[in-house]
């Protein structure tokens, strides 16, 4: 006489499965997290990299001509008359600034800028003095700025 042996299938029980869901459910979760905060992580080294760029831009052009003032550019960031005098800051008022490193209104501005430049007694003749902060959005002030970039660097005048 045969005897039908009786097959046994496993499988996955509820239980194992509710389980395997919520470990991948918490798993997205604390990804999701980390990918927002990469990309405004991102975001916000993209805009210092801008803002680095455009001074680094307008600190060249200046030294290009330290005093000369240029007629293509009638609203140039750095002005040339604040070179020969002594430090102090070179506009009165909020002064915003465009990409192209010109002067502009708030509604065309992707900067507030603050500059600062002359000659002083630790520069010695001969050579001025520029700093420079570039905030952003240019709505905020510096103090509550999302973001500022700052530089100071000494230019011979020649």
């Amino acid at each position: 006489m045969a005897f039908k042996t009786r097959q046994v299938r496993r499988a996955f029980s509820l239980v194992e499965v509710v389980l395997a869901i919520a470990i991948c459910s918490f798993s997205l979760i604390a990804i999701l997290g980390l990918f927002t905060t990469g990309l405004q992580s991102t975001r916000d080294s993209e805009q210092q990299i801008q803002a680095a760029n455009l001074a680094s831009t307008l600190i060249s052009m200046r030294m290009a001509s330290p005093t000369n003032t240029f007629s293509s550019l009638p609203n140039f960031a750095i002005p040339a008359s604040a070179m020969t005098k002594g430090f102090a800051s070179a506009y009165t008022g909020n002064v915003y600034v465009g990409s192209d490193g010109q002067t502009n209104t708030i509604g065309n501005a992707v900067y507030r800028i603050s500059c600062s430049a002359g000659t002083n007694s630790l520069t010695g003749t001969g050579t001025a003095q520029v700093y420079i902060m570039l905030s952003w959005p240019p709505q905020a002030t510096a103090t509550t700025a999302a973001g500022r970039y700052e530089i100071i660097t000494d230019i011979p005048l020649r």
